[in-house]
């Protein structure tokens, strides 16, 4: 069964309660002050199910005083009932109504001329010509205007099959790949049950015992009931009017504007990049104003920076960042209005194109707008690419992007399999994915084998250096699974070469020219001294070079084989060390104490104690108690 949302747009007691009511047999009006004073006041609800389609109706105050209301209705609905009295034609709230659904973006919807029964057929006729020069040039243009009456039922019938071709002939976005959003516009509390949430949901379905959160604090949730008009159902679909039974969260937590979502699946934000748009009819609009912001059934003050020019002349548009008195769950693509906080009236809205924009600077240049304005005509893979891009070195994670973008997280990986392809942008690493640019990897090269260079000839460390210490350098902070993935990258593309714990030049694997003489130099002091061996500060006396060149050559000695580092800090040629191993095997000892060692090679008590350690260690030697038996 087909699922759509209908709601209502009007000027006050043009009658959109009534026809609702003689469509579906529903009173809209629920609260005992509507009944009391004839008039809505808040938002109501009815449905029904004609040829094979299930029509949600939201209607919608038409007070002036309650356009708050209006448009936390109007949010998320598929298509409008305009409704205009023929008794008093297009009226002010009619204009306004009419302006904020064209401002949500809407494609489609019905006019109703009412209570054609008071007015008579001529003046009927009057005001349809008024509401066709109303919505001139709009999306209204070609809709059917049909006269009705709730009293007599007259053109009832031609409404339904209007409303029913309507939904029939929708192409609306496919719901289904996007994120769960249901947006709050009421919160109760039902005794015996707990809290329950009702709104529009906009996309995604809503089962019984489903963990959800609420936005914009997170809080986590469980759906323990869920009924569609007042029935209960194990599954509730986008386009139906839903109900929610939550446990995890008092009364007092919620209100209207949350928004009930997958866990994490939402981006929450008090700044939006958008393309702002003011009315014909509005004054210009000053870079720094404030406004009052509608999205969905949210509502908070926004200041309004432009990005392109001082001010937005009326019926112009602008790039715009927007900086919101309290946070958001918006995605790319999102309708808004806003209006003026005095007078209060509706001046504009706009489309929502990055919910998690960077900070606008005053020095970012043409090519920043223009790759902000390419976010409005853009797939959602030219997105995606965008965003990764402006990751830079850290990346930008799949989970991330499908949040940032309002889509799940498969959506990433098919809209991103054509920029992999073309090596635009690489996947580093995989549960979950992480991406990077191609443009920020080939920077990130450049720099590890310029920094490879650098740190080699400070330290004189030989051939390499620690891989740790170059990862540091050219990713601080990063995260060891990130650093990881992006030295393999690094090492694929040839710029580093990995032995061990090194990181080496590729190509390179030994010293050449004066590094190698000074090693060998270095190397012959050792075996000189042999089991007497010099300190670094002697070795760089001996050799007459500056000491941390000595210090990083020793190192590479012992890396290389010909030192042995013992406990302590010491530097011992390897054949001395072997000839120790070798006179100890030979020898018809089978243990011996530290004094029969040292008298054994000569040796002092300082290099004595060392030495038998790393022997223990080597399984040379074994310690029992004071004495070391010789392992054969």
């Amino acid at each position: 069964m087909k699922r759509f949302l209908v709601g209502t747009a009007g000027h006050i007691d043009h009658g959109k309660t009534a026809l609702i009511k003689a469509l579906t047999g529903i009173d809209a009006d629920r609260l005992p002050e509507e009944k009391r004073r004839g008039i809505t006041i808040d938002l109501g609800f009815a449905h029904a199910e004609w040829e094979g389609v299930r029509i949600s109706f939201v209607d919608v105050p038409g007070h002036e005083r309650f356009v708050r209301h209006m448009l936390a209705g109007a949010g998320g609905i598929d298509a409008v009932l305009l409704v205009v009295a023929a008794d008093e034609s297009v009226m002010p709230q009619t204009r306004e109504h009419f302006d904020i659904v064209r401002l949500l973006g809407l494609p489609a919807g019905v006019v109703a001329v009412t209570k054609v029964d008071r007015a008579g057929r001529e003046l009927a006729e009057v005001t349809a010509s008024d509401v066709r020069d109303l919505v001139r040039g709009s999306f209204l243009e070609e809709a059917p205007i049909i006269p009705v009456s709730a009293v007599t039922g007259e053109g009832l019938r031609e409404l339904r099959s209007a409303l029913v071709a309507v939904a029939a002939r929708a192409h609306a976005e496919e719901r289904e790949p996007r994120a769960i959003r249901l947006p709050i516009d009421r919160a109760f509390l039902i005794p015996g049950f707990g809290p329950v949430v009702t709104g529009s949901l906009v996309s995604g379905t809503v089962t019984r015992d489903q963990k959800l959160e609420l936005l914009p604090e997170r809080r986590p949730v469980r759906v323990r009931r869920v009924e569609v008009h007042g029935r209960e159902e194990e599954t509730a679909r986008a386009g139906e009017r839903v109900s929610a039974n939550l446990v995890g969260v008092e009364l007092s937590d919620l209100h209207r504007g949350m928004v009930l979502s997958a866990p994490d699946a939402l981006p929450v934000s008090s700044r939006l990049l958008v393309r702002l748009e003011l009315l014909p009819g509005s004054k210009p609009l000053e870079s720094g104003s404030r406004v009052s912001f509608h999205h969905f059934a949210s509502e908070a003050r926004a200041s309004v920076r432009l990005l392109e020019a001082r001010s937005v002349p009326p019926g112009g548009t602008a790039l715009a960042q927007l900086r919101l008195s309290a946070p958001v769950a918006a995605a790319p693509g999102d309708r808004f209005v806003v209006r003026r906080l005095s007078p209060v009236e509706t001046i504009g809205g706009g489309t929502v194109l990055d919910p998690l924009p960077a900070p606008w600077r005053r020095r970012s240049g043409p090519d920043a707008l223009a790759a902000l304005a390419a976010l409005e005509s853009g797939s959602l893979a030219d997105r995606l690419v965008l965003w990764v891009e402006q990751a830079r070195d850290r990346g930008a994670g799949e989970e991330e992007l499908a949040r940032r973008a309002g889509v799940r997280p498969e959506a990433v990986r098919a809209a991103l399999a054509a920029a992999i392809a073309a090596r635009k942008i690489h996947a580093l690493r995989r549960s979950p994915e992480r991406y990077i640019a191609e443009s920020a990897l080939a920077r990130l090269a450049t720099r590890a084998g310029r920094e490879l260079e650098t740190l080699l000839r400070a330290s004189g460390a030989g051939v390499g250096i620690s891989r740790s210490t170059l990862l540091q350098r050219i990713l601080p902070g990063a995260e060891p699974r990130w650093t990881e993935a992006v030295e393999s990258a690094l090492v694929a593309r040839g710029v580093v070469a990995i032995a061990g714990d090194e990181a080496r030049l590729p190509g390179r694997n030994d010293l050449v020219g004066a590094d190698r003489e000074l090693s060998d130099r270095i190397a012959s002091v050792f075996r000189e001294r042999g089991l007497d061996p010099p300190s670094p500060a002697e070795v760089a006396q001996a050799v007459n070079h500056h000491p941390k060149v000595v210090e990083g050559l020793i190192a590479y000695l012992v890396k290389r084989g010909d030192l042995v580092r013992l406990p302590g800090g010491w530097f011992v040629a390897k054949a001395a060390v072997e000839d120790v191993v070798a006179r100890l095997r030979a020898s018809d000892r089978t243990a011996l104490e530290v004094p029969q060692f040292k008298e054994m090679f000569g040796l002092t008590r300082r290099l004595a104690i060392p030495l038998l350690e790393y022997l223990d260690g080597a399984k040379v030697t074994r310690r029992v108690g004071d004495r070391r038996e010789i392992v054969r």
